[in-house]
């Protein structure tokens, strides 16, 4: 999808946020780790060169419907609730992602730059919105936990988390 090393670096980074918590998290339900399995496989998809575009938009339906998957459980939900908004954001992200490179005419020149719009629609600044509501909610989901509540698993989804944004910035730039 991208072929600059930083944003390898920063999707890099966004993969081991997502490998984070399955190591941690000793308390995680099976759905949690399957879910964070599911988005180190689609942040390192992101960085092999030439894979077709439709395989994002894949990714991000199956991220989307693993986010339902997540909340099933009702045992963990204080490590599932930042898995589903993890999940989510990043499924809406790869869905916003470019399907192709923009097609020029002869009337009109190819516009230059990094241009966002899944299945060839606009979406201007959608996923920088995107991406700062995943990091507020994600914040909010960890100061709402009572101190005397935030365990590892707590710690360590938020942690998950916060590289995982910074992983998917690329994605919003």
């Amino acid at each position: 999808m991208f072929e600059i090393p930083a944003v390898h670096a920063a999707m890099l980074v966004g993969a081991v946020g997502a490998v984070v918590p399955m190591w941690w998290a000793h308390g995680t339900d099976c759905r949690v780790r399957i879910a964070h399995g599911a988005m180190a496989v689609s942040m390192v998809a992101m960085m092999i060169p030439g894979l077709p575009a439709g395989i994002h938009l894949l990714e991000g339906a199956v991220l989307i419907g693993l986010a339902v998957f997540v909340t099933g459980e009702t045992m963990h939900r204080r490590t599932a609730v930042p898995c589903a908004v993890d999940l989510t954001a990043m499924g809406v992200l790869l869905l916003l992602a470019p399907t192709s490179a923009p097609a020029s005419t002869a009337s009109a020149p190819a516009p230059s730059g990094h241009h966002h719009g899944g299945a060839g629609i606009s979406t201007g600044g959608l996923p920088v919105v995107v991406l700062v509501c995943w990091a507020l909610v994600a914040l909010h989901l960890f100061r709402s936990t009572p101190p005397r509540e935030r365990r590892s698993g707590v710690r360590t989804a938020a942690a998950g988390s916060a590289l995982m944004i910074l992983g998917m910035a690329p994605m919003a730039i």
